[in-house]
């Protein structure tokens, strides 16, 4: 998407929010194409972090940028954010705010005790893009649909390409009138004031442990598959003794592993490490499951 704004001549602010080390999901950007890349490690960016996020926000405005991009976590509540960027409007030189809900059709509706933040973060969406509908069924995509469909018509479906063109319209013509997204009537959906479901989102934390100066592919990889069910989202930065002169970023989400790591030199100061997000993570398992891989004494950051 970046690379057709660029074609286009707009310039895009991004400001992406993880529970924990948000800098490694910059670098997985190409910054040649964006006005600006900043990371935000927070669980609760309406909370917690609600000052650091609005002060990248102004910083953006300033810039170059035409539009600002805002990836929140995949556990964050978006309404409470969107009902403060609203308070602040005046304060936050914005003309339009659009909530695109990125839905993972291999993991829709088994979320466990997070399937009402998902319920949420579809309730308050104006838009919904599907992902990793390469690695599904099609008869899986046709189900996840339709569900999505009967339960929240409101919130309708768009592809990368369109989402592309309709923001880089809006952002030659900034108007609300010039853009090909419905007007954004979420105010009146949901009343969230920090009840259970937003509640929920804190209760989902972040873990740190240190891992091994150079480690194997082979045993990243099946260190990784043998996390507790408990990490909804994990991630390995580290040297391999195959190629020891690259930083490598590995991924999981759910019962799934990216089927190829990330090439990172930019950070040299975070040492290899194992990130873990979850609801209620067993530190001392975690803990035991890089000893056993490594024979590794790790510590907990």
């Amino acid at each position: 998407m970046l690379t057709e704004f660029s074609k286009s001549g707009i310039w895009a602010d991004i400001i992406l929010n993880d529970i924990v080390n948000a800098e490694l999901d910059t670098k997985s950007i190409n910054a040649k194409n964006a006005s600006s890349i900043t990371p935000l490690s927070a669980s609760c960016a309406c909370c917690e972090s609600l000052d650091d996020l609005l002060n990248l926000c102004k910083t953006a405005s300033e810039t170059k940028g035409d539009l600002l991009l805002l990836e929140l976590n995949g556990t964050a509540d978006p309404l409470a954010l969107i009902e403060n960027f609203s308070l602040l409007k005046d304060t936050l030189p914005f003309n339009s705010i659009v909530q695109i809900c990125i839905v993972d059709v291999r993991n829709w509706g088994n979320r466990d005790r997070l399937d009402p933040i998902e319920k949420r973060q579809m309730e308050s969406s104006t838009f919904y893009l599907l992902s990793h509908t390469d690695k599904t069924d099609s008869k899986s995509i046709i189900n996840v649909e339709k569900d999505i469909n009967d339960n929240y018509p409101k919130s309708q479906k768009i592809t990368s390409k369109r989402l592309a063109n309709a923001l880089i319209k809006s952002a030659k013509k900034p108007s609300i009138n010039q853009l090909e997204f419905e007007n954004h009537q979420i105010s009146n959906r949901i009343n969230s004031n920090h009840d259970e479901n937003h509640l929920l989102s804190h209760q989902v934390k972040g873990l740190r442990i240190s891992l091994p100066p150079k480690v194997r592919r082979v045993a990243i990889e099946r260190l990784l598959k043998n996390l507790p069910f408990e990490v909804l989202r994990a991630k390995a930065f580290v040297k391999l003794v195959e190629e020891p002169g690259t930083r490598w970023l590995f991924e999981k989400v759910g019962s799934d592993l990216s089927p190829a790591p990330i090439s990172i030199q930019s950070i040299t100061h975070l040492s290899s490490s194992l990130l873990c997000v979850g609801l209620e993570l067993d530190v001392e398992k975690i803990r035991k499951i890089v000893i056993d891989e490594f024979g590794y004494f790790p510590e907990i950051q």
